[in-house]
């Protein structure tokens, strides 16, 4: 019987202010738990990740050669239940390792799955904050963060789907609207990183 993790990811340099609280079951890949991090942050998914848990480095390694010291895993094959996590246990995930993102991964709980409930996973249950802003780091946003609640500046960001320019508040976060897409594009994430895996 498969077991629903509830976690709980909060980015660093910015934990108060933008987290979330994801379930997913143990039988998803560590590489699915990447991709709804990801996807719960709002990610474009145009960069790589690795999530580090017990010392080991989970990567989906897109070159012939992983030119780090330490070999990577490969997260695709990977099952969370593979990593034996008990409540309380911390993973660590980064995000385009040019721009610095990067999320602390706590497990809240271990609940057993209920039969029939497994297309309800993953799913987020709770969250505060906005996301991330792609191509820029973790600081810059503390940097827009601290300026909104200064004199209530929203910068100007540019939709990468539609060349739209629209207001980012980073206060903006409705969980429901949040899970009325978030199968979908973790979908859409997964399907980012495992279609150049799977044709390479």
């Amino acid at each position: 019987m498969a077991d629903v993790y509830k976690l709980k990811v909060r980015l660093y340099e910015l934990e108060n202010i933008i987290w979330r609280e994801i379930e997913v079951t143990s039988v998803s890949s560590v590489a699915k738990l990447g991709y709804a991090v990801l996807a719960a942050f709002e990610s474009t998914a145009s960069h790589l990740f690795n999530i580090r848990c017990n010392g080991k480095r989970y990567e989906i390694v897109f070159e012939e050669d992983d030119f780090d010291d330490e070999p990577a895993v490969d997260p695709i094959k990977t099952k969370l239940s593979a990593l034996r996590l008990g409540v309380g246990d911390t993973l660590t995930m980064e995000y385009d390792y040019g721009a610095g993102w990067e999320f602390g991964i706590e497990l809240l709980s271990v609940t057993e799955m209920k039969r029939g409930t497994g297309t309800h996973y993953p799913y987020v249950t709770d969250g505060k904050g906005k996301g991330i802003i792609e191509d820029t780091s973790p600081y810059a946003v503390a940097e827009i963060v601290e300026k909104t609640n200064k004199d209530g500046t929203l910068p100007k960001i540019i939709d990468i789907y539609s060349g739209k320019e629209y207001e980012w508040d980073y206060r903006d976060f409705n969980l429901e609207y949040c899970n009325v897409f978030f199968k979908e594009n973790v979908w859409k994430t997964q399907n980012a990183y495992e279609a150049y895996e799977n044709f390479r």
